[in-house]
């Protein structure tokens, strides 16, 4: 059997959080006495949104635990208290499963969401709203960062899936970024720049933590946040290197 290795702590955080759902789930509705000897109460019924949550917190427990390919729909349904047919209704099997865990976990940073500095704004203070963006989606998220470790694993047996995310996911978040690189450098005059040409390039620093964190098992040697720091300086000499040379020159 295929068993994947992942943080102990991240499984246990979401076996937590589903166990504390499920027994919310559970919990009947209050009967007046002269109602107590009837029926027995109905079972709470989750939101739509709610329940979807709770199974694919499951699923993130169940692939991880097991792989993708020993994973059973029972497995899962089991680890959130439902029936296989309960789970059906839901979803029509597990690759539809893993397909919606990568759009819930692994997605464009929502870019909008967080006020952006004005174009006027200095190159420090843009670098540091999208390095800011980017690990708040892609690393201080422990279900983020299990998924993609899932999907390493997995990519050769769920080859499909791992091209729909590329294009539906890792391109247009490239595209997007390139497009706001561009306009940065054309507002305030910078020159030609490697990372405006190949906005990737933004990403390495993300790629040698998440390297850190799927192979190692623990945080880059100086922590996240000096990552993130150096992080933002790389962005401000690629991005300005002017900036760079005119300081060392007053120096």
């Amino acid at each position: 059997m295929h068993q994947l290795k992942t943080d102990q702590s991240v499984i246990n955080l979401m076996q937590d959080t589903m166990q504390a759902t499920m027994m919310q789930t559970a919990m009947p509705e209050p009967t007046p006495p002269s109602c107590a000897a009837a029926a027995p109460p109905a079972r709470r019924r989750l939101a739509p949104q709610l329940r979807m949550a709770q199974i694919l917190d499951a699923a993130l427990v169940e692939f991880s635990e097991s792989g993708f390919a020993a994973a059973t729909m029972d497995g899962i349904g089991r680890r959130c208290g439902l029936s296989k047919g309960g789970l059906y209704a839901h979803f029509p099997g597990k690759d539809v499963i893993f397909q919606a865990l990568l759009n819930r976990s692994l997605v464009p940073p929502e870019w909008q969401e967080m006020p952006a500095p004005p174009i006027e704004a200095g190159t420090r203070a843009f670098a540091q709203w999208v390095v800011d963006r980017l690990y708040a989606v892609l690393l201080e998220r422990p279900a983020a960062v299990a998924t993609l470790r899932l999907l390493a694993a997995e990519r050769d047996r769920v080859q499909d899936l791992v091209g729909l995310w590329e294009r539906n996911v890792m391109q247009p978040s490239v595209l997007q970024l390139a497009a706001m690189l561009r306009a940065h450098a054309a507002h305030h005059g910078l020159p030609e720049s490697v990372i405006v040409r190949e906005p990737w390039l933004v990403m390495a620093p993300l790629s040698h933590a998440l390297l850190a964190q799927m192979i190692l098992g623990r945080e880059p040697a100086m922590g996240l946040e000096g990552l993130r720091s150096s992080h933002v300086e790389l962005l401000c000499e690629l991005l300005d290197p002017r900036a760079r040379i005119a300081a060392g020159a007053a120096a």
